[in-house]
């Protein structure tokens, strides 16, 4: 009888799931049978935790002997299933099995060696669980038909019978699930309920997800909730609202919440937390509970890792509370929290006003990713805005503008200008002023400041240019031709402008020079320096601007205006105008522009003069792209390969390079003679690779030839080493 009450409760089970499967929640999902069936099936289940049906052989309990009667032999209990769990380590499978067989035979003892051959008297039929252990299903069908055959008296047992079935369709639920196929998912788990149980949750879980994949994710949480309401395994309870959390909404989650034993979800809801708290943080829109916050934030401050202070830190910055914000911060970089917790740092000193040491904290991340040069970029900007422009160390300033022109960061760049202009290095102002709207040509802020910079240093064509293009988007640059408001701005200016330098002479401390783009003035070791970097600079900017002027006198500016046609010609005469002004970038920008629409010559000339302006700013990979795209004649090319192999040097020398420093003199020797400032670093290359003769040959050439105290520095130097001091 046992037999047909455990095929009864898998036909209702199979009903209810069924109708799960159609109707979701219309049904009762617990899948536990009347009473009457859970009455005569009470020997087959042990606990709540084993719903699916209990494996039933076709063995009985015998019946008492009669009296009178001799002693029958003992029934032959199968044992074949409980090694088979055994075998395969199932705890609660095994113990599910044992208290069944208790059951049935109250005088049954188990063996005490489960791993031992079974003493069942049946072989074949021990073979045929070690070949389903081994998940070779195939085979056990073919076995079982092949006896068959052979004995046709003979019937599988049900229990091996219905767990071939439960493995064929588990696996085809498995591969429907991994091939994403979802209504063959739910159709296999509505056909085959005995897998839709807390025996296999891994089925439940997929099921969970093909409802959340099809649309259905009420059906989900009722089959997350079917595992609550009845599974008793810690990790799989746990798991399951880790699942639930994944795929639901918070609604549907906190009904899940509700069938918490004790405290097992703490942790999940620790979880939940971090992830609302997560989401204000990144929209300040949204609120999160009291009782959210004070979780994170107990977890932030008790934990030894960084993750929740940086969570929190995130949270708290963008909700108006940067002191804790920063505070928690500086907790993750103590616990190693690295780039992101840097970030954080940077932003959150930022905010507190507290520029320099934002500064000094970024400096240190610059190479740790986009996110902390942004945050770097964004501090160091509102450092140097401010007025009056702070007194900062050069190599402060140096590094800020190395960051600014890497990145092409216009606000960085605009920063500058203000810094320069507010320092009143207005020239310098200028270029960084006209570099970011080379960056960003929508940037108002440097465009304003751009017309500042010139309503100062009286370029009136100029001036009336910006405002020309820009007076119908920005009413304070508009403003600047205003004749009455301009008088004032110009006497203010100027008043202002006075006192700034007043200032300065008495303190007799300047702000440090703005770089502009990039400027070489690399320090030789003691005892003596050659002071050749200016100078040298100074030669090369003299090749470069003799190019412009030799080949565009047409081009010379006339009052400030270099013209604002916009076909080829007119951009390729604008550039070769705006570099006669020392006005590299917007140069630039204007041969950029004529190389797009111009014809075959004027896009060569225009290359030509990119490359100029380029190595008027010093951005040598620039000038190099820019020569490639220019046609020039053989003597320009000459002397533009020259200039190249300058840079080159220069950029070697800078990195300590001398071997290939002398290698690209060598080269460059061949197009052009070498000047004075260049046999000077000749003859340093040799004194630094320890060749002193080859040094001193060069420093006594010139010396003789001009008296040069910097040849009679590296003489010096030669004698101090070789301690043969001739002079």
């Amino acid at each position: 009888m046992h037999v047909k009450y455990a095929v009864l409760a898998i036909a209702l089970a199979s009903a209810a799931f069924y109708a799960f499967g159609r109707h979701g929640r219309e049904v009762d999902l617990s899948l536990t049978p009347p009473a009457a069936i859970r009455q005569a099936a009470a020997a087959g289940s042990s606990s709540p935790d084993s719903q699916q049906p209990a494996p039933e052989l076709a063995q009985a309990q015998a019946p008492a002997t009669p009296p009178g009667q001799p002693a029958q032999r003992p029934p032959v209990v199968d044992e074949s299933a409980l090694r088979y769990f055994a075998s395969q380590g199932d705890t609660r499978r095994l113990e599910a099995e044992l208290a069944r067989l208790r059951a049935l035979y109250p005088e049954w003892k188990p063996p005490a060696d489960l791993t031992s051959p079974a003493q069942t008297g049946d072989p074949e039929l021990e073979r045929l669980w070690k070949l389903f252990s081994e998940g070779k299903i195939a085979e056990v069908r073919a076995a079982i038909a092949q006896r068959g055959t052979r004995e046709p008296n003979w019937r599988a047992p049900v229990d091996l019978v219905a767990r071939l079935d439960a493995a064929e369709a588990a696996q085809r639920l498995v591969n429907a699930s991994n091939a994403r196929q979802w209504e063959q998912v739910i159709r296999i788990g509505t056909e085959t309920p005995a897998l839709l149980t807390c025996a296999n949750v891994d089925a439940l879980w997929r099921v969970a997800e093909a409802f959340v994949q099809t649309g259905k994710p009420e059906r989900a949480r009722d089959a997350y909730a079917y595992v609550l309401g009845n599974c008793n395994t810690p990790a799989e309870r746990i798991g399951t609202m880790q699942k639930a959390l994944a795929t639901l909404p918070d609604p549907l989650t906190d009904a899940l919440l509700a069938q918490e034993r004790q405290t097992e979800f703490s942790s999940i809801r620790d979880e939940i937390a971090r992830r609302r708290i997560g989401r204000a943080a990144e929209d300040t829109k949204l609120t999160v509970s009291a009782d959210d916050i004070r979780r994170v934030e107990a977890l932030a401050n008790a934990a030894t890792t960084p993750d929740d202070a940086i969570l929190f830190g995130f949270y708290t910055l963008r909700h108006n509370d940067p002191v804790k914000a920063e505070a928690l911060f500086q907790s993750a970089l103590q616990r190693k929290g690295g780039a992101k917790a840097a970030e954080g740092a940077v932003l959150a000193l930022a905010a507190n006003r507290k520029y320099r040491e934002a500064e000094a904290l970024g400096s240190q991340w610059l190479d740790a990713g986009a996110a902390n040069r942004k945050a770097y970029l964004d501090a160091v900007t509102s450092l140097i805005t401010q007025e009056p422009a702070p007194k900062l160390d050069r190599a402060v300033v140096e590094r800020i503008a190395k960051t600014v022109a890497t990145d092409r960061y216009a606000p960085g760049a605009a920063g500058l200008g203000w810094y320069a202009y507010n320092a009143g290095q207005t020239s310098p102002a200028e270029t960084w002023f006209e570099t970011a709207l080379s960056w960003d040509r929508g940037y108002e802020p440097a465009a304003y400041g751009l017309a500042l910079a010139r309503q100062r240093l009286r370029d009136q064509a100029g001036l009336r240019a910006i405002v020309n293009d820009w007076g119908g988007r920005s009413e304070r640059i508009a403003a600047l031709l205003d004749p009455r408001r301009n008088r004032a701005s110009r006497g203010q200016d100027a008043r202002v402008q006075d006192a700034r330098d007043q200032q300065q002479r008495r303190d007799d401390v300047a702000a440090p020079a703005v770089p502009v783009i990039r400027e070489r003035d690399p320090i030789e070791p003691a005892p003596s320096r050659p002071l050749r970097s200016r100078a040298a600079r100074q030669t090369v900017q003299a090749d470069i601007d003799a190019e412009p002027v030799r080949r565009r006198q047409a081009a010379a500016p006339v009052a400030g205006s270099c013209g604002n046609g916009q076909s080829g010609a007119a951009a390729l005469q604008r550039g070769w105008c705006l570099l006669n002004l020392k006005r590299p970038a917007a140069a630039a920008a204007a041969f950029e522009a004529a190389m797009r629409t111009g014809s075959a010559q004027v896009a060569a000339d225009a290359a030509m003069g990119k490359t100029y302006a380029s190595l008027q700013q010093g951005l040598t990979a620039e000038a190099n792209v820019a020569a490639a795209q220019a046609n020039p004649a053989p003597a320009q090319r000459r002397e533009l390969s020259a200039l190249l192999l300058s840079e080159r040097f220069y950029a070697q020398y800078d990195n300590k390079d001398f071997n290939g420093a002398l290698v690209t003199l060598s080269e460059r020797a061949r197009l052009a003679p070498e000047t004075t400032d260049l046999m000077m670093m000749r003859g340093w290359s040799y004194f630094h690779l320890g060749r002193y003769t080859d040094a001193s040959r060069v420093f006594t050439a010139l010396y003789r030839s001009n008296g040069s105290p910097q040849a009679l520095a590296g003489l010096t130097a030669i004698g101090d080493v070789t301690r043969q001091n001739r002079y």
